[in-house]
C-alpha cells in the first residue's frame, strides 16, 4: 500500500487505540449537532493527461496542500449522520512532470471542495465513536495563475462533480468536547484549458486526492 494512503488510515487507528481506554461519556445522538475544525491535509494521487498540445509525454500534476477544515454532522438518528466538509480554499502548485519536467512550477491555483456525505455511526453512545460515509463533492476551482515557462498565458479548471468516500473517528476528551480525525478520498477530475502565445490546448486533470484532518470537535 502506498504510504500517502497508510499514513491517514494509521493516524485514525492510533486516535481509536488511545481513546479506547478512556472514562465512558455521553455519546451522540438524534438530534445533535457536531462541529469540528482542524487541521486538513489534501494529497492529490493523479495526474494530467498527456498535454499534446505542448509535446508527446508532456504532464503536470497538483502538489500537496495544507489548509483550515471545518465539518459539521447532523444526527439524524442515533446511527445516522448526515456530514458536510467545508475548509479555506486550499492553494496548490501545479509541477510540469513526463518530458517537460524540467520547467518545474508552471502554475498556481486555489479550489474548495465543499462535500456532503450520509454517515453510519457504529457506535454512537461510546466515548470512542468510529463511522464511515459516502456522499457527493463539488469542487471548484479559482485563482489560476500560471507561472515561469507558461507566465504568458491563461489556465482555467472547471468546477468538478464526483463521489466522495469518508471514514473517522470522534474520541470525548468530556461531554462537550472531543478530539476528531476524518479522511476522505474525493473523485476529483476536471477539464483544463491553456490559452496563450505559443500554446492553445484542452486537456483533462485527474487529482483524485486523499484529504485527511485532524482536530477538535464539539456539540449542540
Amino acid at each position: 500500500m502506498d504510504i500517502q494512503l497508510k499514513t491517514p488510515l494509521l493516524t485514525l487507528a492510533l486516535l481509536t487505540t488511545l481513546g479506547a481506554s478512556a472514562p465512558s461519556l455521553a455519546g451522540v445522538q438524534q438530534g445533535d449537532i457536531l462541529v469540528r475544525a482542524g487541521v486538513a491535509y489534501v494529497s492529490p494521487q493523479g495526474d494530467s493527461d498527456e498535454i499534446t498540445g505542448i509535446g508527446a509525454g508532456a504532464k503536470v500534476e497538483a502538489d500537496d496542500a495544507t489548509s483550515l477544515g471545518i465539518t459539521f454532522t447532523y444526527m439524524a438518528t442515533d446511527n445516522i449522520g448526515i456530514g458536510v466538509l467545508a475548509a479555506w480554499p486550499f492553494e496548490h502548485d501545479i509541477d510540469a512532470e513526463g518530458s517537460i519536467a524540467a520547467l518545474g512550477t508552471v502554475a498556481e491555483i486555489e479550489h474548495l471542495p465543499p462535500t456532503v456525505t450520509l454517515q453510519w455511526h457504529f457506535t454512537p453512545s461510546s466515548n470512542v465513536r468510529p463511522y464511515v460515509g459516502a456522499g457527493i463533492n463539488y469542487t471548484t476551482f479559482f485563482s489560476e495563475d500560471t507561472k515561469g515557462a507558461l507566465a504568458s498565458h491563461d489556465l482555467s479548471l472547471d468546477d468538478s462533480w464526483g463521489l466522495a468516500l469518508e471514514a473517522g473517528v470522534d474520541i470525548d476528551i468530556n461531554s462537550d468536547w472531543f478530539l476528531s480525525g476524518q479522511v476522505w478520498y474525493l473523485d476529483i477530475d476536471t477539464d483544463a484549458s491553456l490559452r496563450g502565445p505559443v500554446f492553445n490546448t484542452n486537456f483533462d486533470v485527474e487529482i483524485d486526492p486523499w484529504v485527511m484532518m485532524l482536530g477538535v470537535g464539539t456539540k449542540f
